[in-house]
């Protein structure tokens, strides 16, 4: 009987050609580069005191005084404020105030929402009232995203006049813009000065979320600071902390 060959079976290499692709991934990265709105770019807004040379030493001192809020974070989540209206009442302790996270009446924003002297309210509103300008503006145009960016630095530096009903005023835009410019800006509501104090055994959840809370409020004028040897007497004296 006749051996049979054993049948060898033929391989055959594969070869995928990638060539095409590199057309396809071009018309790809160029339709992205030419439909996506490229990233605009993040500037720290510096809010200067305007330049008011019929302000008396005395009227200066007082505005700093009570336009200004310092916060306390403390442990266990806890927060408190100081407030006092004059210089002379600082370092007393039973001006300290514990408060509320969140939103609800006694809360911290709705004490810097509702200040005696300086309402964040009244910024929050105006902003309120730019919102219903910029939308209905036509989307895209990159020189009503400046005008937007700018209206909203002259809100929170307390010029609340450049907005109502919906509509923004370019003759009073134009003006404080040039008044920037030169620093005589005047007719600026009070805004609050806020001076953020975390404890040591504070956390820093707590910490990004009344940095949050500066941004609802509207609050141009803030600063992280230091526990000094006069806030500790503060805290000792209300029984925040011991010695």
């Amino acid at each position: 009987m006749a051996k049979q060959k054993e049948s060898k079976q033929k391989k055959m290499n594969v070869r995928v050609d990638f060539t095409p692709m590199v057309d396809m991934m071009m018309l790809l990265i160029t339709f992205f580069m030419l439909c996506t709105s490229l990233a605009k770019p993040q500037a720290m807004h510096l809010t200067m005191p305007a330049k008011d040379e019929n302000m008396s030493a005395e009227d200066k001192d007082k505005s700093k005084t009570d336009q200004t809020l310092t916060i306390y974070l403390a442990d266990n989540d806890r927060i408190f404020y100081y407030y006092v209206k004059t210089k002379e009442d600082f370092g007393n302790p039973e001006f300290l105030t514990e408060t509320t996270w969140g939103k609800d009446e006694g809360s911290i924003r709705d004490v810097l929402l509702h200040h005696k002297v300086a309402p964040a309210q009244v910024l929050k509103d105006a902003k309120d009232q730019l919102e219903i300008w910029y939308a209905g503006q036509p989307k895209g145009d990159l020189q009503l995203d400046s005008i937007y960016d700018r209206a909203l630095i002259m809100i929170k530096k307390g010029h609340v006049d450049i907005v109502s009903n919906g509509e923004l005023d370019r003759a009073r835009f134009n003006k404080i813009k040039s008044d920037m410019e030169n620093g005589t800006e005047t007719d600026m509501v009070p805004t609050l000065s806020v001076n953020i104090k975390p404890l040591d055994d504070s956390s820093y959840d707590n910490l990004v979320t009344i940095l949050d809370e500066m941004q609802i409020c509207l609050i141009g004028k803030y600063v992280i600071d230091n526990v000094n040897d006069k806030d500790k007497e503060i805290l000792i004296g209300a029984g925040v902390i011991t010695e």
